[in-house]
């Protein structure tokens, strides 16, 4: 007599072989079904859906409440490093509000001390630029606006951008206008944090370069030129460019402004052109 334990594993072999082929008989009623009665193979269908729909939700559930509490946490994580970032910056804000009314302090005081004069209120006039008259000696262009409209030599020309050029000639009409890469521009600026007082040279070329450098300096690339206000063709602190490369000692410098297409120009009266001397002025010296 044959024992239970081999009865059982011969009807677990005999399941396994007709297994798949009970499958594949289910699955080709099916299909004949489907296409001899559909209506009641969507029925069916539609029964086994429902009946499965609890279930599904069911057993989803736990994958749902796991899903939802890692968002959470993420969202909790991400609210509490965003609170900290905040927190962080609205501190270095109050320490330089605190600093910004120490100086505002001593700038009034100073003031007082000093009996400073202030500058001359500025006058700004929109003007467009008409021709190009550079060439191969020269970068200057012709803007619309003369004397007639107020328009002097000495007015500063600048864009959204930065630091264009200045007038040095007006007509009755039109005004020329040299822009800062001419090769007879000379500007005085200071570079970087430590205000290294230099020469921003035009040589025709779209970056002009510093000149009359220290022997000592820390100039790098990425550091911001301004104008210094010294001679007196420009006031202090206007935004001229950034160092772009330095190569065997040279400097070059990437204005803020260096469009050649640039249709319209701000000229801006610092009241610097009551400090210049005129032609006939040089003449007479």
């Amino acid at each position: 007599m044959e024992s239970r334990q081999f009865r059982l594993k011969r009807l677990k072999t005999q399941i396994k072989l007709f297994f798949p082929l009970v499958l594949l008989l289910i699955a080709v009623f099916l299909i004949v079904l489907g296409q001899v009665n559909p209506p009641l193979l969507q029925k069916i269908r539609g029964t086994a859906a429902r009946t499965a729909a609890p279930v599904v939700s069911v057993l989803s559930a736990p994958v749902r409440w796991l899903e939802e509490a890692v968002a959470g946490g993420r969202f909790f994580l991400m609210t509490y490093t965003e609170n900290k970032r905040l927190r962080a910056e609205n501190e270095s804000l109050q320490n330089w509000r605190n600093i910004a009314l120490h100086m505002g302090t001593e700038y009034r005081e100073l003031k007082s001390l000093l009996n400073y004069i202030p500058p001359k209120k500025s006058v700004a006039y929109t003007a467009r630029i008409l021709a190009d008259n550079g060439g191969r000696f020269n970068r200057s262009v012709m803007i619309q606006g003369g004397l007639s409209a107020g328009i002097r030599p000495g007015f500063v020309a600048m864009s959204s951008r930065g630091l264009v050029g200045r007038v040095v000639e007006s007509g009755q009409y039109y005004s020329r206008l040299m822009l800062l890469t001419d090769y007879l521009s000379r500007l005085p600026v200071t570079v970087g944090e430590d205000r290294t007082l230099c020469m921003l040279t035009g040589d025709n070329s779209d970056e002009p370069q510093l000149t009359s450098l220290p022997e000592e300096h820390h100039i790098a690339v990425g550091d911001v030129v301004m104008t210094s206000g010294h001679v007196g063709l420009y006031p202090a602190g206007l935004g001229v460019g950034v160092v772009s490369r330095i190569d065997n000692g040279e400097i070059r410098i990437a204005l803020f402004e260096n469009n050649p297409n640039l249709t319209f120009v701000r000229l801006v009266d610092f009241g610097l052109s009551d400090v210049l001397l005129s032609d006939s002025d040089w003449a007479e010296k």
